[in-house]
């Protein structure tokens, strides 16, 4: 027997976790996280308990009621775990939250497959991020061992790691009897792939999420053209713009960015998604063309580096940039009258390591010299404004989706307080969707031409019925049998 069972994108954008189940096999088609059922129940002052991480969000509706799934010391708070997996890997589409967040969750011998650019990003979260995000390496929870000065006293160890096996997909990737067919395809992300799964019951594609109107729209287009070959008796197909009919393309913003920062006198300074290094390199592009040079966030450096130590191309490189080094806590980098270990004391071990980079940018360059740099600044990073100081004649253009619920307009309005401050509003808004267009799905469904469509990844699944194919919608933990 063949089946899918979404156990989240089922009438929401976002939280794929989407269980196919074939003979003995069970594949997970990502494992993210809900935004928005999240956001239903928590806020940052109200966040979840860490002891009961699994057995909270089973009953909140973030997590399946599966067992075999889940790592053992979380599980085990509130039931036995089981000794061996009953799940045989997760297949993931890109590194986006909502589609890899709650892999943190899954036990370490459940195998992860993924592209190079998708672990690498993974890593990258991992190593830079406060939050729980352990995707390549599991802390082992709740345990104790000696202190190492005194045996006869217990301590919490905080030193046990679990790797999780992770595969890099090739062309085709076997997984127990099924066969995977990996595609690279354009995404807001780095290392996203749609898939055609060879399954008892018939060929499968999954879209992950897709679009047709950024840097590498010819990826995207391939994809489809041989996910046709297959004839496919099911299409899993993303929907997060089934209802709007034109895109707005990646080249056509870079095109619309040299005309906003040509003849600014002041600091250009910008906000775009910190993993989108699509975005990134329209605003080094655009930066380019004026005589300025990009300067990003120490997160977003590092994860270019590592992105190059694993050999990822298609992103750019770190030296085409450059990155800001924030004054942290004590404030006192740089500042001859603490010792350098003081200095260093603000900084992660991550942190310290890019500090004596030459393409490390101080906000004193930038207050001397603002017509020179264009300067990334997002949300939680408007508070640097008092040392960068833009001088009259800046600008602040916003390259981030518009607010779609109370919280996100809440932040908008904090923002516009601080641009109000330094004399930055109006804003430029200038935005690039990392999801096709509903006329974009509807030509990939005809293009593909599979027996039945399911819709996933989208508020309006009814929208779907418009299109020349047979729908099938399902609700959140239904299963839906291919045979």
């Amino acid at each position: 027997m063949t089946s899918i069972t979404l156990h989240g994108a089922a009438g929401e954008i976002g939280g794929n976790k989407i269980l196919l189940e074939d003979k003995d096999t069970n594949v997970f088609l990502d494992f993210g996280l809900s935004f928005g059922r999240f956001g239903s129940y928590f806020t940052p002052y109200l966040q979840p308990r860490k002891w009961s991480y699994i057995s909270d969000f089973i009953k909140l509706g973030l997590l399946p009621d599966l067992e075999g799934l889940y790592r053992a010391d979380y599980e085990n708070r509130f039931r036995k775990s089981k000794p061996e997996p009953e799940y045989d890997g997760i297949i993931l589409s890109h590194p986006h939250l909502d589609h890899a967040g709650h892999i943190s969750f899954v036990r370490a011998d459940i195998p992860l497959y993924c592209s190079m650019g998708g672990k690498a990003i993974l890593q990258a979260l991992e190593e830079t991020s406060a939050g729980f995000h352990e995707f390549t390496r599991l802390k082992e929870a709740f345990k104790l061992r000696p202190f190492k000065r005194d045996s006869t006293k217990m301590t919490r160890d905080k030193e046990t790691k679990t790797e999780r096996k992770i595969n890099i997909f090739t062309n085709q990737t076997k997984i127990d009897n099924l066969t995977v067919h990996s595609f690279p395809v354009d995404h807001s992300i780095c290392g996203a792939n749609a898939f055609v799964i060879e399954t008892s019951a018939g060929n499968i594609v999954y879209t992950g999420d897709i679009r047709f109107h950024g840097r590498r729209s010819n990826y995207s287009h391939f994809f489809v053209e041989k996910a046709a070959e297959f004839d496919p008796v099911l299409l899993l197909s993303e929907g997060t713009r089934v209802s709007e009919r034109t895109s707005f393309g990646e080249l056509d913003l870079e095109r619309e960015l040299k005309k906003e920062m040509s003849d600014i006198k002041g600091l250009v300074i910008v906000n775009f998604p910190a993993r989108d290094t699509d975005r990134m390199r329209s605003f080094i592009e655009a930066a380019k063309s004026v005589g300025r040079k990009l300067v990003i966030n120490m997160k977003q450096a590092y994860t270019l580096s590592v992105l190059e130590r694993n050999g990822v191309s298609e992103v750019p490189r770190l030296d085409e940039v450059g990155f800001y080094i924030p004054k942290k806590s004590w404030g006192v980098l740089n500042n001859d009258d603490y010792p350098h270990n003081i200095q260093l004391a603000d900084y992660s071990k991550w942190e310290q390591e890019m500090l004596n980079k030459s393409n490390a940018v101080t906000d004193e360059e930038i207050r001397e010299n603002p017509q020179e740099y264009v300067f990334r600044c997002d949300f939680y990073e408007l508070k640097y404004l008092f040392d960068v100081q833009p001088p009259e004649g800046s600008i602040y253009i916003k390259s981030v989706t518009e607010p779609f619920d109370e919280e996100m307009e809440i932040e908008k309005a904090k923002a516009n307080n601080w641009l109000e401050l330094f004399n930055l509003l109006p804003y430029i808004p200038l935005h690039c969707s990392g999801h096709a267009s509903g006329a974009e799905i509807q030509d990939m469904i005809q293009k593909i031409a599979p027996k039945k469509v399911i819709p996933i990844h989208t508020e309006e699944p009814e929208g779907f019925r418009a299109f020349d194919a047979e729908i099938v919608i399902k609700q959140l933990g239904e299963k839906y049998q291919l045979n």
